[in-house]
């Protein structure tokens, strides 16, 4: 099974258009979310090494998209001129040797390439000529070919590189999310506190007791802290303008209620890639194992040329109808000087044996192949592990949950509290049992109870969101397919 990789944020988008039975959306959120995908230079080297894996997947899944080159040998393109002594030119010419090879790649552990030559001559005398009149086969592989190994590794790379764009995404979202929550409880708190400093600073001004104006000041101090703290977190968001962040506010909060109806409805059919990258890893730990005297033995790159001619070509020797065999009295009278060149349907071939063997080392050969044997076993260990891992941190966010549920319950309750406080003091200052700054102070710790349940609400959301990417659930858009 190899990977290939979709369209991106393809299911984030399906999952918006879904809600839109419920709510208007702009496209102000995904934007948003992809504008942060765009500006992440983690997230575009992860990018850049997706494409880097799936070009090796590819190379060894699809043996018809071929390498093809041209190659300008072994002479390339050349001019050649000829002046004699008194300056005058004799002659010039023009050589081009061009080759085209095509190469197949992995076809059965094995290496395929085709070379057609093509040789062009032009002469001064304007006399051209374009030779092509042979086909090159080479072959070539190992011995004991471990491409199942190969394979499996290119996967477990595979899957890897797609389970850190996935995380990054993740990261990316929850970056999002935090800082629409962030804004939208750090502004209500910056609010709260700053009109806390203003009625602690006139019940100090008009106290005249000094212990009650030192308790008012103290207090002033305590908002005053509290604001600067609270100014701290905002400056560590990114805000929205007002507009903006409500709209992206209501849809964040339908999106992630939205995601996690459906997570519930299909709990189970998750997949975990740290449990199949793994599963990748132990499977080519297990093909090394069974070979693992592979470090001892010899081998060797067996080739196979094939060259065809489908036309003749010219004799490669002496031009014999110019030299003087008189001069060569050791040769018979019927010698005949062999033709170098090759007729139409004349072809040749060769067969080698290439490679090298380790006849004294350090110790190198007894590690590899200790390795080979052992890897397989921490595989398992580690696949275990994970197993164990996974599990003990779904079971713990379920908890987080169910904690934030109560907590929430429990913000809620404060909140009725506190609005019925505020009910009574509204009563009391009509009737003028307590003051202006006393009433405010009142509605001022209902607002603060009230943001205090939005809080609850969001860490409840991110621990839902948190859940979801535990169980592997995929953001964007990057698919699992089975390829044959």
């Amino acid at each position: 099974m190899l990977l290939q990789k979709q369209g991106t944020k393809s299911e984030l988008l399906v999952i918006i258009i879904l809600i839109t039975t419920t709510i208007i959306f702009s496209s102000n959120l995904i934007l948003e979310y992809e504008k942060r995908l765009e500006e992440s230079s983690a997230y575009q080297n992860l990018e850049l090494q997706f494409l880097s894996v799936q070009q090796k997947a590819n190379a060894y899944s699809d043996i018809f998209d071929p390498y093809l080159s041209l190659n300008l040998q072994p002479s390339g393109l050349t001019y050649e001129k000829t002046v004699t002594d008194e300056g005058n030119t004799q002659s010039n010419q023009t050589n081009m040797m061009l080759s085209a090879d095509l190469q197949l790649l992995h076809v059965f552990g094995t290496n395929i390439g085709l070379s057609l030559p093509v040789q062009y001559t032009s002469t001064s005398d304007g006399d051209s000529d374009l030779i092509m009149n042979s086909l090159g086969l080479n072959i070539s592989r190992k011995l004991f070919s471990e491409e199942k190994a190969e394979k499996l590794e290119i996967k477990a790379q595979y899957l890897k590189t797609i389970n850190s764009l996935e995380q990054q995404e993740w990261a990316l979202f929850f970056n999002l999310v935090t800082d629409l929550f962030n804004q939208k409880y750090y502004e209500g708190l910056e609010a709260v506190n700053r009109k806390r400093m203003e009625i602690f600073a006139t019940q100090y001004e008009n106290a005249t007791d000094e212990d009650v104006k030192d308790s008012y000041k103290q207090q002033n101090l305590l908002a005053q802290k509290s604001l600067l703290n609270t100014e701290k977190m905002i400056e560590q968001i990114s805000l929205f303008s007002p507009k903006e962040f409500n709209q992206l506010y209501d849809q964040i909060k339908a999106l992630i209620q939205k995601m996690y109806a459906d997570y519930l409805e299909h709990p189970f059919n998750q997949h975990f890639k740290q449990i199949q990258i793994l599963e990748l890893e132990a499977e080519k730990a297990l093909t090394e194992k069974k070979r693992w005297f592979m470090p001892y033995i010899f081998n060797p790159t067996l080739s196979f040329t094939l060259e065809y001619y489908f036309d003749d070509t010219e004799s490669i020797g002496f031009e014999t109808d110019d030299f003087d065999w008189s001069d060569l009295e050791f040769l018979p009278d019927d010698f005949n000087w062999p033709n170098l060149g090759f007729q139409a349907g004349d072809f040749k071939w060769s067969i080698g044996v290439s490679g090298s063997l380790d006849i004294f080392d350090r110790g190198e050969r007894e590690t590899a192949a200790l390795k080979r044997k052992n890897t397989y076993d921490i595989k398992l260990l580690e696949l275990q592990e994970e197993k164990e891992r996974i599990e003990k941190e779904l079971r713990k966010i379920a908890l987080d949950i169910d904690i934030s549920k109560v907590d929430l319950e429990l913000k809620e309750l404060d909140y009725e509290n506190e609005m019925q406080k505020a009910e009574k003091s509204l009563e009391l200052y009509k009737e003028g049992f307590i003051t202006l700054e006393e009433k405010q102070l009142t509605l001022l710790e209902m607002e603060q109870s009230r943001l205090d349940y939005i809080q609850a609400l969001h860490q409840l959301y991110l621990h839902q969101l948190t859940l979801m990417q535990e169980s592997g659930t995929s953001l964007g858009g990057y698919l699992d397919e089975e390829k044959n």
